[in-house]
């Protein structure tokens, strides 16, 4: 851990919500290999209910603590972090996430070496040692229509799941579970799209960066364990509303009005397929006696998405920043 004095090579963000023993976990892998890189750590606690924040505080006091009022959301708590960073660079790390003793030298040594790098993404394992695809191609219509029709398992372009992941490649975004920014980066391309409070935010914010003269890259020499969706499964029907609201607005700012008609066509589709495939689901565990609750609350959002799609421009015409109640 860097001292007041100095400067760190690389400011750790962690946006936390009701993840107190997860976060627990990813600060002590921090600390296990502070020797890699001069680095301070920020948190952002997002009106937990679980203590974490007086766990922040009893447990490691080195860390800087900020405590929202209430939820701000991925991107907005990633800006207050990083309004608050000091170092060259500037990591977004997710709190189910342990990274390995060499994984910040390595980054920073690789942005070092990279001068023409804005953002790099690690590769990410499960905590069993499988890779998750965390990089991938700039959305567009094509490759969107393949997920859309359900067919991104068999043609995995989006994520780039044809290609070998163990070495280093030139991408369109990296995701934000863990990213490590120049801070130059930052100041020519703009912090995270604050009306974006959850998914496809580091995918905005890849494409402004490579905009604005960067390149994105993908770094698998440093490795970092990812449990994955922990924060969503606390409201699994709610985000995923919110995650499809978040590509209607990615592709309107960036594709246009008449790209975004013809994503809603694609996205009423795509909803209506997925509830052909998990109503049977949820009707043969609910006859059983076993729990649906999965499968009943990713039908509650798909019947949402379909309605709001259709009906409400403020969802899928959505070029400004929804109201976010302060109680969630």
């Amino acid at each position: 851990m860097s001292t007041s004095h100095q400067k760190p090579d690389v400011s750790i963000c962690i946006v936390s919500w009701n993840t107190r023993e997860l976060l627990a976990d990813c600060l002590e892998s921090i600390e296990a290999g502070q020797g890699a890189a001069r680095h301070e750590v920020i948190v952002v606690d997002n009106a937990s209910t679980d203590h974490s924040a007086d766990m922040v505080q009893n447990r490691f006091p080195s860390v800087r603590l900020e405590c929202s009022g209430h939820n701000l959301g991925f991107a907005r708590g990633s800006n207050r972090a990083m309004e608050l960073a000091r170092g060259r660079y500037l990591m977004l790390l997710n709190p189910d996430t342990l990274v390995h003793p060499d994984a910040l030298g390595g980054l920073v040594g690789f942005m070092d070496r990279e001068p023409d790098v804005g953002a790099a993404g690690p590769r990410l394992v499960d905590p069993a040692g499988r890779l998750q695809l965390s990089c991938g191609r700039s959305p567009g219509l094509a490759l969107e229509t393949l997920n859309k029709f359900m067919l991104h398992k068999l043609f995995p372009a989006f994520k780039l799941g044809y290609w070998d992941h163990a070495r280093v490649r030139d991408v369109g975004w990296v995701t934000g579970a863990c990213v490590i920014v120049r801070q130059e980066a930052l100041r020519t391309a703009g912090p995270l799209d604050a009306a974006m409070f959850m998914f496809y935010e580091d995918v905005e914010w890849c494409m402004r960066i490579q905009r604005a003269g960067w390149r994105v890259v993908y770094y698998p020499d440093s490795e970092v364990v990812h449990l994955g969706g922990q924060s969503v499964r606390q409201d699994f029907r709610r985000m995923l509303v919110i995650s499809q609201r978040s590509q209607f607005y990615l592709y309107h700012k960036h594709h246009g009005a008449h790209r975004l008609q013809l994503l809603r066509l694609l996205t009423v589709f795509e909803m209506l397929l997925r509830i052909g495939i998990w109503l049977p689901r949820f009707v043969m565990r609910s006859s059983c006696g076993t729990a649906g609750s999965v499968a009943g609350a990713r039908l509650q959002a798909y019947r949402e998405i379909i309605v709001r799609t259709v009906t409400d421009s403020s969802y899928w015409a959505p070029f400004a920043p929804e109201p976010v109640n302060k109680h969630q």
